[in-house]
């Protein structure tokens, strides 16, 4: 797939609010014997790359979303079903069965998935908050849709609450960064309002927690464009004094109607919000994803949830 991609000539430019999506399918066996086909996405900058389905070791586990590990090239990888996670119903001996290898929130991670049909280019603008049915259905497991046609739908994952669910963000974790807020808080002697841009309401939650201690006022909204209309209607509230409203942006990458590099770039192009510190806390790791977020004028880079990374960040720019 890496080198499909080295070969493309038209590349995805930042801050244009576009991003690839891996195509992949959850087949769903139904009560009445049909076969549902379910399509789903998951951003590329995730996926490191994908693979059959491998003979697993099953390893003891408390969690039953584990399948077991795989040993790529000398690196254990823990394999997850998705379908369990899910709660989908599966038919018996699918033969299309695929693991995407994932990198996110600097962790590796394999899920296995139905099938992996192809790489589509879609604008954020195109994906929008899952309705009510699917609220109900899947509870906080999903981002976004994206209306494919008239009658297909994908389907984006929260891949942080996969993680949730896993214990990668553990309570431990969450009280080690409001630990390392509150210590700097002290030495600050300051406190911030904070603008926090992020679809994921566990992201959200986790983001919350940590700034409290150092925070006059949190603002969340949970897209760029969201952001971006707040940030619009705060100058005119404050007749242009902006800084009276917001010291510090701490906004995710993947979000529906605009992404955190187009929300950036506008930021960082506007004379009116410039001046106010752009941080950048994502899923999204690697020295890519840093330099395309260098390229839209970001102030900081942070992988989610390193506590000391993340706090030393916002301390930094209070």
């Amino acid at each position: 797939m890496d080198e499909k991609r080295e070969d493309k000539i038209d590349i995805l430019q930042v801050g244009t609010n576009q991003m690839e999506l891996v195509d992949f399918r959850m087949y769903e066996l139904r009560e009445n014997g049909e076969i549902y086909e379910g399509i789903y996405g998951i951003n590329i900058a995730k996926v490191k790359e994908i693979i059959k389905y491998p003979n697993l070791i099953k390893i003891p586990s408390k969690d039953s979303l584990i399948e077991g590990v795989y040993n790529l090239r000398g690196e254990v990888i823990p394999i997850v079903s998705l379908a369990k996670w899910l709660g989908i119903n599966e038919p018996p001996d699918i033969k299309t069965k695929k693991v995407i290898i994932t990198i996110f929130n600097n962790i590796t991670v394999g899920f296995i998935v139905h099938d992996a049909k192809r790489i589509r280019r879609i604008s954020w603008r195109f994906v929008k908050p899952p309705s009510e049915v699917l609220v109900h259905q899947y509870g906080n497991k999903i981002v976004g849709t994206i209306n494919l046609d008239e009658e297909h739908v994908m389907i984006i994952l929260d891949f942080e609450s996969i993680c949730e669910e896993l214990g990668v963000f553990s309570e431990e974790d969450i009280k080690r960064i409001r630990d390392t807020a509150i210590s700097g808080a002290k030495e600050k002697k300051k406190k911030a309002k904070i603008l926090i841009a992020d679809d994921s309401s566990t992201a959200r939650k986790i983001i919350k927690t940590a700034v409290e201690p150092i925070a006059e006022k949190i603002i969340e909204v949970k897209d760029g464009q969201e952001a971006w209309d707040l940030l619009n209607k705060l100058y005119e509230d404050t007749n242009g004094k902006i800084e009276e409203a917001v010291d510090i942006i701490i906004t995710d990458v993947e979000m529906p109607n605009m992404d955190g590099y187009r929300f950036t770039k506008l930021v960082k192009e506007d004379d009116r919000f410039r001046k106010i510190p752009v941080i950048m806390n994502t899923s999204l790791s690697g020295n890519a994803n840093i330099q395309k977020a260098k390229e839209v004028g970001v102030d900081d880079f942070c992988t989610k949830f390193i506590a000391e990374e993340f706090t030393s960040a916002v301390l930094k720019h209070l």
